[in-house]
């Protein structure tokens, strides 16, 4: 769920940027306001003095400058001459130029006074400089930054757990979509999402892959009904021209030029009702109505019986049939329908390949799964054949076997996909594996590709 994290992540640096961003203009508009208001307060007091020195002279200003210093005012003043003589004034108070500065002053024990200040020229080649401590704004403003600091601090735990919510939300509604996508190619064609009764855009989005879900298992069954009720309607016919052939055999004195003719017509005619009857038990694995007889069984007693029945075949064909069967395993399962499919991967690997191959029957546990496995050294199959070799009728011209209709792994396939397991096709290098997953006894169904 790469999207669903940097969705968040993405929320998240949004959301923190933003305050960032408005912190920051924030503390600037104080900054400046507070800067504003001692400059005004400068300004002020700078026009008193000037007015009051125009009124009283200049010692109506030292007298008010004396009056403020006495009762301890919010001002510090120094007033010098024309020959820079110093008027009023601490000593620790520098000498500034004309216009706004931000200055130190020293008090009497010598410690630095932070100010705001204004300098500015009087009558009588007066100069005067109006001085603040800015102290107190610079400690409200640190404050300000702290309360900002703290609140953006408080805005990014909240983001990163809203958007941890949003991705929990995000990947439970998408892992439910995957699911039943996965569970329906893995040919569970019933299932659909569930709606969470919100209407949301999520929600509609389930709906319409449900329509489409629908219409996908109503084509498909379609379909397997179509196959299904041909095999059933031409299987009828051919059965009864079998059967003449094969009176007609009986009725052909020996040697007659016909017999042999006739002998290989039953022969295609058993051929084609092989091919039906292939496509049916294809149809009826696939439709899933086989699930009601399910039990569980030792899959290794099976698998054992089976390797003993076709170990003669074996001989016969020149090859050998070896086995290792890890005991007491136990599925869940049909036992006709999963001896059927070690049956056709058996007998594919002896049909297919010529005498002196080494055939062997694998079933051994593998975490939570089963892999009942069967592996031969013979010519093997490209795996670029590999989704060929799995589809219906998907001969492979170079190792074509006249009496084969390509039927055998599909039905392999079918049966794996019923028991909620997969087939998969390996080069074994050389030779071929073949290994259908299956789920332990009492294990949940695991879905997917492997």
């Amino acid at each position: 769920m790469r999207s669903a994290r940097q969705i968040t992540l993405l929320f998240v640096a949004g959301l923190v940027i933003a305050g960032v961003l408005l912190g920051g203009i924030a503390y600037l508009v104080g900054h400046d306001a507070i800067r504003g208001q001692i400059d005004a307060r400068i300004e002020a007091e700078m026009r008193s003095l000037r007015h009051l020195q125009k009124q009283g002279g200049n010692r109506a200003l030292l007298a008010a400058i004396d009056e403020d210093d006495e009762r301890g005012g919010s001002f510090d003043y120094v007033l010098v001459n024309a020959w820079g003589h110093r008027l009023s004034g601490e000593r620790g108070h520098p000498l500034l130029a004309i216009g706004w500065r931000d200055a130190v002053f020293r008090d009497d024990a010598g410690n630095g006074i932070p100010v705001r200040a204004l300098t500015a020229p009087l009558d009588d080649g007066l100069r005067l400089t109006v001085a603040t401590d800015t102290a107190p704004a610079a400690a409200l403003l640190r404050t300000t930054l702290v309360l900002l600091a703290l609140a953006l601090l408080v805005l990014i735990v909240l983001a990163i757990g809203c958007g941890l919510l949003f991705e929990r939300a995000i990947r439970r509604r998408l892992d439910l979509m995957n699911r039943t996508a996965v569970a329906i190619i893995a040919g569970h064609l019933d299932s659909r999402i569930a709606l969470s009764g919100h209407g949301d855009e999520f929600d509609q989005l389930a709906s319409t892959f449900n329509s489409m879900f629908g219409r996908v298992e109503a084509l498909i069954g379609n379909l397997r009904q179509v196959s299904s009720d041909v095999a059933h309607e031409l299987r009828t016919p051919i059965t009864h021209l079998q059967n003449r052939l094969e009176r007609a055999l009986e009725e052909i004195p020996p040697g007659s030029p016909g017999l042999e003719t006739v002998d290989a017509a039953i022969g295609d005619s058993e051929r084609i009702l092989s091919l039906f009857s292939a496509l049916l038990r294809i149809s009826e694995v696939e439709s899933g109505t086989v699930r009601r007889y399910f039990r569980t069984f030792d899959l290794s007693a099976q698998s054992a019986m089976v390797v003993e029945s076709y170990s003669a075949v074996a001989e016969d064909k020149g090859c050998q049939l070896l086995s290792d069967i890890e005991p007491d395993i136990l599925v869940d399962g049909d036992v006709e329908l999963l001896s059927q499919a070690m049956t056709n991967l058996i007998e594919n690997a002896l049909n297919h390949n010529g005498p002196g191959t080494r055939v062997t029957l694998v079933i051994e546990r593998c975490e939570d799964r089963v892999a009942l496995r069967v592996t031969d050294d013979g010519k093997g199959i490209d795996e670029a054949d590999f989704p060929l070799a799995l589809r219906r009728f998907g001969r492979l011209e170079a190792r074509r076997n006249p009496a084969g209709h390509g039927l055998g792994l599909p039905l392999v396939q079918a049966i794996a996909r019923l028991h909620q397991g997969a087939l998969e096709l390996q080069d074994a290098r050389p030779g071929l594996r073949v290994t259908i997953w299956l789920r332990s006894e009492g294990q949940q169904p695991r879905v997917g590709t492997h």
